[in-house]
C-alpha cells in the first residue's frame, strides 16, 4: 500500500510541476503577444484559445496536488466548534462523498472522452483541437482525486499535511 501511496504522490506531483509550467507559459505567451501587438502590430495566433485550454488544463491537473496538500478552500470556522468525535464522523462523510462524486465524474468524463474518440470530433475556434483532448485531464484528475480522498479516509485530519499556502 505504501509503494501505491507513494507512486500516487509523485504522479500528483509531477501533474502539479505540469500545472504551474502551462501557467507560466500562458504568462510569457501573453506579455510577448503585448509586446508584439505593441511594436509590430501581430500577434500570436490562437493564443486565446490555447490560454482557455491551458487554464481548464491546469485547473485539473493542480487539483490532486491541492487536495493532497490539504490547501482546498474549506469553511471551517463552524466545523472547529464541533465535538472531536463529530468533527471527525463528518470529515469521514465528506471524504467518501469526495470520492464517489469524483470518481462518478471521472467516468462520465471517461465516456464523454471515449466518445468524442470514436467520432473524431473537433473543437474549432482560431485553433482546431481534438476534442478528446478537452476531456483527458479532467477524466484523469478527477479518478486521481478519488483516489486522493478514499487516502484521506484512512488518515487523520491532523496527520495531513498543513497547507502553509
Amino acid at each position: 500500500m505504501r509503494a501505491l501511496t507513494s507512486l500516487y504522490r509523485i504522479v500528483v506531483q509531477a501533474l502539479a510541476i505540469a500545472a504551474g509550467a502551462i501557467l507560466a507559459a500562458i504568462a510569457l505567451a501573453i506579455a510577448l503577444d503585448v509586446a508584439l501587438r505593441t511594436c509590430c502590430t501581430s500577434a500570436i495566433h490562437g493564443l486565446t484559445d490555447m490560454t482557455e485550454h491551458g487554464i481548464a488544463a491546469a485547473t485539473f491537473l493542480a487539483a490532486p496536488w491541492v487536495l493532497m496538500k490539504n490547501a482546498h478552500v474549506a469553511v471551517d470556522l463552524v466545523v472547529m466548534l464541533l465535538p472531536t468525535r463529530t468533527r471527525l464522523r463528518l470529515d469521514l462523510v465528506m471524504n467518501v462523498v469526495g470520492a464517489a462524486v469524483s470518481a462518478a465524474f471521472s467516468w462520465y468524463l471517461l465516456q464523454a472522452l471515449t466518445s468524442a474518440l470514436q467520432r473524431g470530433s473537433m473543437v474549432r475556434g482560431i485553433i482546431v483541437v481534438p476534442e478528446w483532448m478537452t476531456f483527458a485531464a479532467p477524466a484523469a484528475c478527477t479518478l486521481l482525486l478519488a483516489i486522493g480522498f478514499a487516502l484521506r479516509i484512512g488518515t487523520a485530519p491532523e496527520k495531513r499535511s498543513a497547507t502553509g499556502l
